[in-house]
């Protein structure tokens, strides 16, 4: 049995581009459509989602997976590297497809390296999920 069939969903809900999963285990499971582009208002509709599920303790951990030919607009990409976007996460898992995923990642990494919230890409999900449950501990 692999990471990813461990966890039951707790909650969940579909937007114009993703679908967002609550695990039992405290993960936050991002899936981004294929052929996609995320905007602007996806990235604030789903940081309203998490913001909504913040009990103002327990931090986010979050797992991304972007479908295949998933892109992210200039201004989802800033939104994504303010503090005030990421202070309720305390790691972020994303999972690389591409060469294109892992330019943007690594952008956004070095945006975010002087807050608080960790970020790390990953080719394997098994990794990822476990590298996110180890701030469980923390």
């Amino acid at each position: 049995m692999t990471l990813t069939q461990k966890y039951l969903i707790v909650d969940s809900r579909r937007d114009r581009i993703s679908s967002i999963e609550i695990w039992d285990n405290g993960i936050v499971f991002i899936r981004i459509d294929d052929n996609s582009e995320v905007s602007l208002q996806d990235s604030k509709d789903q940081q309203a989602f998490l913001k909504a599920k913040y009990d103002g303790r327990n931090k986010h951990l979050v797992l991304v997976e972007p479908g295949r030919y998933t892109s992210i607009s200039k201004e989802a990409r800033e939104f994504s590297t303010l503090p005030e976007s990421n202070n309720m996460t305390m790691a972020s898992a994303v999972i690389v497809k591409s060469i294109a995923h892992r330019i943007i990642i690594n952008f956004i990494i070095n945006f975010i390296r002087q807050q608080n919230m960790k970020m790390r890409m990953f080719d394997d999900k098994n990794k990822a999920i476990e590298w996110l449950l180890s701030f469980n501990n923390k």
